[in-house]
């Protein structure tokens, strides 16, 4: 009984995460720290965080929260990105883009950030739009001379897609540092379900752990796509 309450004491709060370049960001209601394993050891950088909702409550409205959460998740993951992908070994560091340079050089660092990210948000949304609506309902319309039925047809572009999005997911798994990072999203997944089970997070604890979670993303994005096949 006392082992069972001194567990649960290790449990303070909800927490989600993200893998990042040679290091993960955990996140809470109003907390995120980010650490980062480089070649003189540990790197930690914790920071209080504030909902937008809380400042304009208009936003945590139904049918608008949900847009504002997936926004500022996405605007949240990019920082930490950026910010690992700055603070990174030198096997890690690529050659500065010149959109990059010349970003820095017309802007202060705060709007060169804020631009920065907000372009690499834009090309990611892009990239997913083309890659996961677009291309299959362009590979499902070569059929429109053979197939009729709606219901067919949305079924075959169901099954397209998640087939582009497998592929996708193994095509990226297979280069080094991405590779890299999936590891440390595994990771992340075990400390998490060790610290949701009130166990003290070390390594003898962590371990055993499962790496998948219920609440990943990429699950849920997967977990949709069946979904969405299966409602129409």
């Amino acid at each position: 009984m006392k082992k069972n309450q001194s567990n649960q004491s290790c449990y303070k709060t909800t927490i989600g995460g993200q893998a990042l370049i040679e290091g993960i960001m955990m996140r809470g209601p109003d907390k995120q720290a980010i650490v980062l394993r480089g070649n003189e050891g540990l790197t930690v950088k914790e920071e209080d965080i504030r909902p937008i909702k809380d400042k304009y409550p208009i936003l945590g409205w139904p049918l608008i929260r949900g847009v504002v959460s997936f926004v500022s998740s996405l605007s949240i993951g990019m920082k930490a990105l950026m910010y690992s992908a700055e603070n990174a070994p030198e096997e890690y560091q690529g050659e500065e883009s010149k959109f990059d340079k010349w970003i820095e050089e017309h802007f202060d660092s705060k709007k060169a950030e804020k631009l920065i990210v907000t372009s690499a948000m834009v090309i990611g949304i892009a990239l997913a739009v083309g890659l996961f609506m677009l291309l299959p309902s362009l590979i499902t319309s070569i059929f429109n001379k053979w197939i009729d039925s709606r219901l067919i047809k949305n079924i075959i572009e169901g099954v397209v897609r998640i087939i582009i999005f497998v592929i996708y997911i193994w095509l990226v798994s297979r280069t080094k540092d991405i590779y890299r990072v999936f590891q440390y999203h595994g990771a992340e997944h075990k400390s998490i379900h060790c610290y949701e089970k009130g166990l003290e997070l070390n390594l003898e604890n962590v371990r055993p752990q499962p790496r998948e979670h219920p609440r990943c993303g990429t699950s849920f994005i997967f977990v949709v796509m069946i979904v969405s096949l299966l409602v129409l």
